[in-house]
């Protein structure tokens, strides 16, 4: 499959998965959870989807890397870091772009460095 027609597949599949109006624009460096609002419980059933449709081995993926989850709200535990000013610091998140899916989907699996590299290469040019 051509680099064309994998982008053309890609971009129909984002658009079904989470509803994205035709009318906007997807970007190859648009990520999925700051651009297209995919998030917690919804991030793992996108990236199965995608896995499946596009005959991807999820090789080193890690949802945590990429994603946060949904959280629960423990008042207790939100009052006593209000009043020790101890906020819990959440780990830094790598982008996942629609370039990295695409990316994968060439390369067959998910190796999250590689794609990291080729997505970086993507950013430059």
């Amino acid at each position: 499959m051509q680099p064309q027609e994998i982008l053309a597949e890609l971009e129909a599949f984002i658009r079904t998965e989470i509803g994205l109006s035709p009318k906007q624009p997807l970007n190859l460096s648009d990520t999925l959870e700051d651009h297209l609002g995919v998030t917690g419980d919804d991030s793992p059933e996108f990236m199965e989807a995608f896995f499946s449709r596009f005959n991807v081995d999820p090789g080193n993926f890690d949802c945590n890397r990429y994603f946060e989850g949904e959280g629960v709200f423990d008042p207790f535990t939100s009052i006593v870091r209000f009043l020790f000013h101890r906020v819990k610091k959440e780990p830094t998140r790598e982008p996942l772009t629609v370039a990295m899916l695409q990316h994968a989907i060439e390369l067959g699996v998910w190796d999250s460095e590689r794609l990291k590299e080729l997505n970086s290469q993507h950013t430059k040019n």
